[in-house]
């Protein structure tokens, strides 16, 4: 429920600031559709070289019986443009928040040596954090750009594990820790409204 109102307010403010005659871009990363995980982003000129806006990330999926990658995430984000808004490269800075439950499968390359539970084991929590992003984007059409974004921050997750396969326990105690994660990793096709490249 909470992710639908998420989602709907996104949609909303898009709307809100688009009859403002601000200029608006909205926007979803093709990497995340990859793995499964819808997403959505909005962002607002604040200035020649500033925008500010938010990307809301949603996967319901259970693959197979056992695999889940569930999650749901929020990531509000300033940024800086180096030439002019919407064009070529920026810096970011931004925070992060949501919830997960992951298990019931092996990673792939070097996943095994880094969580051997993850297989047997479901990891459930949340987690908040900031980080930093840099990225560019490339002009396609007045209305149309292709963004490449990375980011990378520290994360502070609270979290418990339950067995896959097993008996569940009636509570359970929730561990924390803070961690180095990356922010964000993508490629995304982005639409300008009153666009005036």
């Amino acid at each position: 429920m909470n992710k639908k109102i998420l989602l709907s307010l996104l949609l909303a403010g898009c709307c809100w600031f688009g009859a403002a005659a601000q200029q608006v871009a909205v926007k979803t990363n093709l990497l995340y559709w990859a793995a499964t995980t819808p997403n959505l982003g909005a962002e607002v000129a604040l200035s020649k070289h500033s925008t500010i806006g938010m990307t809301a990330n949603w996967n319901p999926w259970t693959i197979g019986a056992d695999n889940r990658i569930r999650h749901w995430f929020v990531r509000p984000e300033y940024r800086y443009w180096v030439t002019e808004k919407f064009t070529r490269l920026y810096f970011g800075v931004h925070a992060i928040g949501g919830n997960f439950e992951v298990g019931g499968f092996k990673l792939p390359f070097i996943g095994d040596r880094i969580l051997t539970s993850l297989p047997t084991n479901y990891y459930k929590g949340s987690f908040v954090g900031a980080g930093f992003s840099i990225g560019y984007q490339f002009y396609v059409s007045p209305h149309w750009n292709l963004e490449l974004s990375a980011g990378a921050g520290l994360a502070r997750l609270s979290y418990h594990t339950e067995p896959v396969r097993g008996p569940k326990a009636a509570s359970y105690t929730n561990r924390r820790r803070i961690l180095p994660i990356p922010t964000e990793v993508g490629v995304s096709f982005v639409y300008l409204f009153n666009s005036r490249k």
